[in-house]
């Protein structure tokens, strides 16, 4: 029987059965490791001249990328070796702990032009709503594989998976972070659509947030103002950048010759980074950065098609919409085709809580690719298996020799 149609766990059709292990994916290992090093040139180059004013250390940008850059790779590599499955048995308790961040943020996060979404561990930021991103895409496949076909029920299936992602935006919408909220709205309609829910429920949702998030964006008055400036063209920002990317031109002026980044175009070693990469590389060098962002869009797709489970699939999927919406995010605003938002280019803007949720995605996708042999923890029938006993014999007592023991199956 189809798991789907029952609405209940994927069975043994679902699961590799050749057992077979995979090497880990080549294409999307390197291209995440190119993009990770070319935002590292990036940053020191983007940010020696800020990083002298402020801490009076050309390097300062640098090394700080750097440990993140080091804690990041060994992240992949662990992430990579795990069996994915594992995610799924303790996804309530990952997105618990999300929400946890997500509201002591509120109260205890240190704030920055006006936004409350770091919380200050020691001399270093963590910014919970680029972990709940990926804790969300967790939790979202694994609550779709277990149910099945009832995503199409409006009640049982629909619901319950809005409402802990409307929770989740609802929160990260109380840090004044609209391009997150929208974005993780965005990765749940995706998800949603590709495990199978009416798409009447999706233009639904779309119709019913349009008003909210045009009241959002009309009703505060700094975002009120970026629309403004983004309608007449008079945002200084992404003046600057354009300006950047027009000096660049084809080739580019050099690594380490821009000019916009001595102290004319703000965040240009952050959110703003690509137009430095095109006042310094060029469009050669853009085209190449949207390159390599392709390549990793392009292979967890692939990875999500070959997964032999659905939890797999759904997680594969969500994790390349992820890269792919905050890349496409990302370039739309610097390019001046949608107004500001405050979303980073994965793997090259300048900040450890981005950087290391990007690697940790990688490398939970790396894992996918593999399609490992199920460990005995990721098994989450064993406990209903363990229910069941063997029938009592003649005398009474139960014949240990005719129990039949529980087979841990891949889930």
């Amino acid at each position: 029987m189809d798991a789907g149609a029952s609405g209940t766990e994927e069975t043994n059709t679902d699961v590799d059965t050749e057992g077979v292990r995979q090497p880990m994916d080549p294409w999307l290992f390197f291209a995440a490791i190119a993009l990770t090093g070319l935002g590292m040139v990036m940053v020191y180059s983007a940010g020696a001249w800020l990083g002298f004013q402020k801490h009076r250390d050309w390097q300062y940008f640098l090394w700080r990328q750097g440990a993140f850059v080091a804690v990041g790779l060994i992240g992949v590599v662990l992430l990579s070796r795990v069996d994915y499955r594992v995610l799924r048995r303790f996804a309530p308790h990952l997105m618990f702990a999300a929400v946890g961040l997500l509201v002591a943020v509120l109260f205890v996060g240190q704030e920055i032009n006006g936004a409350r979404r770091w919380i200050r561990v020691a001399s270093f930021g963590v910014q919970p709503s680029e972990i709940a991103k990926v804790t969300l895409v967790i939790f979202l496949a694994a609550t779709l594989a277990r149910q099945g076909e009832r995503v199409r029920a409006f009640r049982t299936g629909f619901l319950p998976v809005m409402f802990v992602a409307s929770l989740t935006m609802l929160l990260v919408l109380l840090e004044k972070d609209l391009g997150a909220t929208i974005l993780i709205g965005t990765l749940t309609l995706v998800l949603l659509f590709a495990a199978g829910t009416r798409a009447s429920y999706v233009v639904a949702v779309v119709l019913l947030a349009a008003p909210l998030v045009w009241q959002q964006i009309l009703g505060v008055g700094y975002r009120r103002g970026r629309l403004e400036e983004f309608l007449t063209g008079e945002s200084y920002q992404v003046r600057q950048a354009l300006i950047a990317f027009g000096s660049g031109g084809t080739w580019g002026l050099g690594l380490g010759n821009g000019r916009q980044k001595l102290g004319f175009l703000p965040e240009n070693h952050t959110d703003f980074i690509l137009a430095t990469i095109g006042e310094e590389l060029g469009f050669v060098g853009v085209v190449g950065v949207v390159l390599l962002v392709g390549v990793i869009v392009w292979r967890g797709i692939v990875i999500a098609c070959a997964a032999k489970d659905r939890f797999g699939m759904y997680l594969a999927t969500g994790l390349s919409a992820m890269f792919g919406l905050q890349a496409v995010i990302n370039i739309a605003v610097v390019l001046e085709i949608i107004p500001a938002k405050g979303i980073t280019l994965p793997f090259l803007s300048y900040g450890g809580s981005s950087l290391l949720a990007s690697l940790g995605a990688i490398g939970i996708l790396l894992s996918v690719s593999r399609r490992p042999e199920a460990w005995r923890l990721s098994d989450q029938r064993r406990r209903r298996q363990a229910k069941f006993t063997a029938p009592r014999s003649a005398g009474g007592d139960s014949d240990k020799r005719n129990v039949r023991r529980p087979v841990l199956e891949a889930p």
